[in-house]
């Protein structure tokens, strides 16, 4: 069971942050297009226990269990135990799920451009409702690659996308609404810049 710790930094130069990764020598592992499907029961009973069961369509098909890690995490880094496989058949896994008990509960997209640098796993990520820069790795070398890569550590995040998601809707003045999915014919072109992975 591997242990995730990462940070987000919020509102950052999508452009910049890749020109510095280029001029630093970090590796690109290409970019991608997300569907995720988050699963739960009725009872909600999983996000009650800050519990991910998330399936991933991009390309490929992963399956994701995250829950936190037990004993005490430092408070400025966003730490859990992460379970992943990937999924042969998302149709079978999504007819499983249902016969535990679980039911899509909401779906998100992102592009996801995804980089190695400084020991750390770089992603710079595109939702709806915003641009992010996640990293992950351990923390001392995660706080020394965003230094390097020249992001505000006062514009980070430890929240996941679905909490950051949820408050920017209420900045806006908007609805509650747990789904985040690009609109047509965004998606399609955003499709169209990505390419698949192994």
């Amino acid at each position: 069971m591997a242990l995730e710790v990462e940070l987000k930094f919020l509102d950052p130069d999508l452009d910049r942050v890749r020109a510095r990764l280029e001029e630093l020598g970090g590796r690109s592992l290409g970019r991608v297009f997300e569907r995720n499907t988050v699963f739960d029961d009725p009872a909600r009973s999983l996000r009650a226990g800050r519990v991910l069961l998330r399936l991933r369509r991009a390309g490929q098909a992963v399956l994701t269990l995250k829950h936190p890690p037990v004993g005490p995490q430092p408070g400025d880094v966003k730490v859990f135990e992460e379970i992943e496989t990937r999924v042969a058949d998302p149709g079978a896994m999504e007819t499983i799920l249902a016969g535990l008990g679980y039911a899509p509960t909401f779906v998100y997209e992102k592009v996801r451009e995804e980089w190695t640098f400084a020991d750390c796993h770089v992603c710079l990520d595109r939702l709806p409702f915003g641009d992010f820069v996640e990293i992950e790795g351990e923390r001392e070398a995660l706080f020394a690659c965003a230094a390097a890569l020249g992001l505000d550590p006062g514009r980070t995040s430890t929240a996941n996308y679905h909490a950051l998601h949820l408050a920017w809707r209420r900045d806006q003045g908007l609805a509650e609404e747990e789904s985040f999915v690009f609109p047509e014919p965004r998606r399609q072109e955003l499709l169209s810049l990505c390419q698949e992975r192994d």
